[in-house]
């Protein structure tokens, strides 16, 4: 006699016990869902990089390159752990991107990226002042950005808005930063009149290292008088702006003010513009504490908006206008997720009531999906995580998977009630009959999340999937005991005196199912036939299917990035930029429009059109609505996301020169929306050549709808070249030649002015109007030993030449990437036809190409998706060799898994729905569920037949018994993702609903062939079982024999 199960005896023998277990199940899982901190993303991940940068303003790349990417590159290598170093030389200075091995301890790496940034610090030029290491976390992300439109003109916004509205924000608890963008800062600025420095004969050079030496505070030591000792500071400190006014110069009765004027104010130069409703603009970032809730910490920020800083006077002038706050979408996914529970709740309720015809019953079982969710929230906040996007994910992909144990049990429970068993004997017979099955069947989906939680080899990828992943597995753990533990005392207690009847829909069906089954097995080759072309067909259609990489959230927004020709000026950029304002703003009714943000300088600039919310429909009303758009009974309503960016792209005014991208592009092939080939070498000239045939070849490629190259981002440059032979004649240090130009032209950095309340910047330059023009360079007076000056046109050359707009290189090679961009969905295609325009092309020696970071991405995403498949079907088919005790008998269930790529690719082709994030971790899901119901198949036919049935007569048999209970989990599975496949729930603008389609399409093919193909594929393996079992006594029989004689 088969012993009982511990769990379900427990449950019908001590329903007291098991009572208290499920009120504290309900209680502690409700204080641990109040309790819980609810924020966007999870807390903790530290990306395995790290990023410098070292400003350095006015300044060539190609200048940047030489003095400052390749030492600073050079030490970097010195660090352990380093994999990729990439370096980006722009016109303000150098920005460094470093990639550790994952295992990398980030706190160590941090702090030696700061100790080689001290070492290197001395080697670099003099004016750099700082440099910024930075670490990469979620924590990094400000949780309310704040746009502040100036109605009016203001003395010191900055001032105002870090006063009146970053401080106030800073108090709020669980705030631990405010940072201001965009406001223009005051400076003490000493401007230098270069007619009065000549005219006076005085050295500019010797000028500014003086004042750089001067503004100091020093400790000095102490000094004892008696029994009291004293510390000395020496203070050099400027204490107005008149002691500055009145420096005396060095050797000459002059004071600054004779030469300069000094005065604190904003700089003449504009370098960037940047409005808010034709405004101009301050942006505010709000950045929160790790351990503070972030819906909690944003609904202050709120209320403090609405009820201080906006009814402040001093502020008086100024809009806010709110552009993001997290809590916002928190709130909407935990919404989300209680409208896709409650719905998919319901539908499992019908579902259930329609097979089983017992209202109490059938309520019992579907408890199963708030106690498994409660029961998830329990483990996650005694984990110490918080809910956020990724365990809400988990959560409701679990809402239709937690009632198919309880399913099983329930039906088996009452197959057993039909043959006459008391109910207490059939609860727990029933229960335990199946307790091995159900919990192989768990343990199934289970494993599957394995290889992406400890083996994948993107670390981001690996964290964040593990939360998602956690979740389920939690919920299905549950689910598993509430159904062995909960279910069979409900299944006594709730019972009715009573049997149903079944409905006829299900009893002709079940007929039905029989005779195709028996038809089926009885025509073998001609079944399998069909199943194998069934299967060919949706791997060839998923082939069709277009693959992404783009997943991408966002705000309901818009980014346009516009590249301008490298001689505008900064009135050609501002007036190209109101004409497109005055265009977005004519079609603010028809986007749906609430407000636009454009940034822009000479030779670039970006548009942000914020739209209204769209509002959330659940899946009846997407379906609703669709209809009556269909039938002209309803008007199409406001425009989407997408329809603006169509529109805007087709009927945005341009101006020749102009290229407007609608996704940001980085450097070395790092970039979205573009198709890149990077030519890898030593020097830059040689790699602009290899270019130009690059492009070519590009050009052919009719998906490319333009072609560029970094180099033309490049402006023209003065390239001066000191003539050394004249130099030394004349007594002039190349030094001093340097560093006179840099002065004059990019200015200079002192030490900074303290006011009353804080510090600002303290720089000297030369007057605008004495540095603008080739004339005024060439005259630059130089000193020379003997004390007399010369200009520099008489020992320096000039010439002008295309300069670069930035240099990047990768590993200690500079990089040149030609950039394409395309339309088209089919990467894969597209690629491939970048090999074939790319075949033959030479390069010299130490040169080469690669298709860039976007490539490399893509390919080593699909090997970690692959290997992870290969490892999760492993792992499966390993635990079903347990259940049945067999090598071979596994193989037959793990048929549902192509049965389920056959629905995958079907209805995302005809949903016309990308293969994405979403759908891939669907995929990975899918194969965890759809072998569910192919286990309890097999382990009752394999039950049947140790019970004396036949072969034939145990597959008919455990197929008409297993019908119902397949129908029903299959039901309920599919009916909770409806929600998700069919409605708008979004988190930060990235839909469910690829992954729900993924889920449904597989589920319903393999539910449909599982009931055939299952059986069928048992008797082929069976058959090859029997015959390794008849070879392998023939062999042993021969071995006998031998031995024998």
């Amino acid at each position: 006699m088969k012993r009982n199960s511990l769990l379900p005896n427990l449950s019908v023998r001590r329903p007291v016990t098991v009572l208290m277990a499920f009120l504290a199940s309900v209680v502690v899982g409700l204080v641990a869902y109040r309790e819980i901190p609810v924020e966007l993303f999870p807390r903790g991940f530290v990306f395995p990089a790290l990023g410098v940068w070292i400003p350095y303003n006015n300044a060539n790349p190609s200048e940047v390159e030489e003095q400052i990417a390749r030492p600073v590159e050079e030490i970097i290598q010195t660090i352990s752990g380093v994999r990729r170093i990439e370096s980006s030389s722009r016109d303000n200075g150098c920005w460094f991107w470093i990639e550790f091995a994952n295992n990398t301890d980030m706190d160590v790496a941090y702090s030696d990226i700061r100790d080689r940034m001290d070492r290197i610090k001395p080697e670099l030029p003099a004016d750099i002042e700082r440099i910024y290491p930075r670490k990469f976390s979620d924590d990094d992300e400000p949780i309310a950005v704040i746009a502040v439109a100036l109605e009016k003109d203001f003395e010191d916004a900055y001032s105002l808005l870090d006063t009146y509205a970053a401080k106030v924000f800073t108090r709020v608890d669980g705030v631990a930063n405010v940072e201001l963008w965009g406001a223009d800062r005051k400076a003490v600025r000493v401007m230098v009149d270069q007619a009065k420095v000549d005219a006076h004969n005085l050295d500019l050079y010797s000028l500014v290292q003086d004042l750089q030496r001067d503004n100091f505070v020093l400790a000095s030591g102490y000094v004892k008088d008696g029994a009291k000792k004293f510390y000395v500071r020496s203070v050099g400190k400027y204490g107005s702006l008149d002691e500055i006014r009145n420096l005396r110069l060095r050797n000459t009765n002059l004071r600054l003010q004779d030469i300069a004027e000094v005065r604190y104010d904003i700089a003449d130069e504009v370098q960037w513009v940047q409005r808010l409703d034709r405004k101009k603009a301050v942006w505010i970032g709000v950045f929160k504490e790790s351990q503070a809730n972030t819906v909690a910490v944003c609904e202050v920020l709120v209320q403090t908006l609405n009820d201080r800083i906006r009814k402040t006077p001093q502020l008086a002038g100024m809009r806010f206008e709110l552009i993001f706050d997290q809590g916002t979408y928190v709130k909407e996914s935990i919404n989300n997720l209680k409208s896709s529970g409650l719905w998919g709740g319901i539908f499992a309720f019908f579902i259930l009531y329609y097979f089983l015809r017992r209202l109490r019953m059938t309520l019992i079982i579907n408890l199963a999906i708030p106690i498994s969710l409660l029961g998830t929230i329990i483990v996650i906040y005694f984990m110490g995580w918080t809910m956020n996007i990724m365990t809400m994910m988990g959560l409701m992909v679990s809402v239709g998977m937690v009632v198919d144990n309880s399913i099983v049990v329930v039906e088996n429970v009452y197959r057993l009630r039909k043959e006459g068993l008391p109910a207490r004997e059939a609860a727990i017979k029933g229960a335990s009959e199946v307790a091995m099955p159900i919990t192989l069947a768990t343990l199934t989906t289970v494993v599957v999340f394995l290889p992406l939680i400890f083996m994948g080899d993107n670390p981001g990828m690996t964290y964040y999937m593990a939360r998602m992943g956690v979740p389920i597995i939690v919920a299905l753990l549950a689910s598993l005991v509430v159904s062995l533990l909960f279910i069979p005392l409900a299944t006594v207690v709730f019972s009715g005196l009573q049997e149903p009847k079944e409905a006829k829909a299900i009893t002709r069906a079940i007929g039905f199912y029989e005779r195709i089954l028996a038809r089926s097995l009885a025509h073998r080759v001609d079944t399998a036939i069909i199943f194998l072309l069934l299967m060919a067909s949706g791997f060839a259609i998923l082939q069709v299917v277009p693959k992404t990489d783009e997943t991408q959230g966002n705000i309901n927004n818009i980014w346009v990035m516009f590249d301008l020709p490298s001689n505008y000026t900064m009135e050609d950029a501002d007036s190209y930029f109101t004409l497109l304002e005055e265009f977005v703003y004519s079609q603010k009714e028809k986007y749906g429009m609430r407000a636009a943000d454009v940034r822009f300088r000479a030779n670039w600039g970006r548009m942000e059109i914020y739209l209204n919310s769209p509002p959330a429909h659940d899946w009846w009303q997407v379906i609703g609505l669709a209809i009556g758009r269909k039938l002209g009974l309803l008007e199409d309503g406001m425009m989407t996301r997408e329809e603006v960016l169509e529109h805007f792209k087709k009927n945005a005014p341009t101006r020749p020169g102009i290229e407007m991208r609608t996704r940001w592009r980085q450097g070395g092939g790092n970039e979205q929306g573009t198709i890149s080939v990077v030519l890898h070498g030593d020097d830059t000239s040689r790699l602009t050549e290899l270019a130009e045939e690059v492009e070519r070849r590009l050009r052919t490629i009719p998906e490319f709808l333009d072609v560029d190259t970094e180099l033309e981002d490049g402006v023209d440059e003065i390239r001066l070249k000191l003539d050394r032979e004249q130099a030394a004649k004349h007594g002039v240090n190349a030094r001093a030649v340097a560093g006179t130009i840099g002065y004059a032209l990019r200015g200079v950095e002192l030490p900074d002015y303290r006011m009353e309340d804080r510090e600002v910047d303290l720089k000297i330059q030369m007057r605008k109007q004495d540095r603008e023009t080739l004339h005024q360079l060439m005259n630059l007076r130089l000193p020379q030993q003997n004390g007399q000056e010369i200009p520099l046109a008489s020992i320096a050359q000039v010439s002008v030449k295309r300069g670069y707009g930035r240099i990047i290189r990768e590993d200690g090679k500079t990089m040149l990437a030609v950039k394409a961009s395309t339309t088209s969905d089919k990467l894969e295609q597209v690629y491939r036809k970048v090999d074939q325009v790319m075949a033959g092309f030479q390069m010299p020696s130490g040169y080469s190409w690669d298709k860039g970071q976007r490539f490399n991405r893509m390919q080593e995403s699909e090997q970690s998706t692959n290997h992870g498949l290969y490892l999760a079907t492993t792992f499966v088919l390993l635990l079903m060799g347990v259940l049945f005790e067999s090598i071979i008998l596994p193989f037959t269930v793990l048929i549902c898994i192509p049965l389920a790529f056959i629905g995958v690719g079907w209805i995302l082709f005809l949903t016309q729905t990308p293969i994405d994030l979403m759908a891939m971790i669907g995929l990975f899901i899918l194969i965890g569920i759809v072998v569910n119901n192919g286990i309890v198949l097999v382990d009752l036919i394999n039950q049947l037949r140790l019970a004396g049935y036949s072969r034939h007569e145990a597959i008919i048999e455990a197929g008409r018994q297993r019908f119902r209970p397949i129908l029903m989990t299959a039901g309920t599975t599919i009916a909770g993702l409806i929600p998700m496949a069919l409605g708008t729930a979004k988190v930060i603008g990235i839909s469910y609903a690829p992954m729900g389609r993924t889920l449904i399409g597989g589920m319903i093919t393999a539910t449909a062939l599982t009931l055939l193909a299952v059986p069928l594929a048992y008797t082929y393996l069976d058959d090859l079982r029997e015959w390794f079992k008849q070879v392998t006594a023939i062999m042993l029989g021969k071995k006998t024999n031998s031995a024998g004689g």
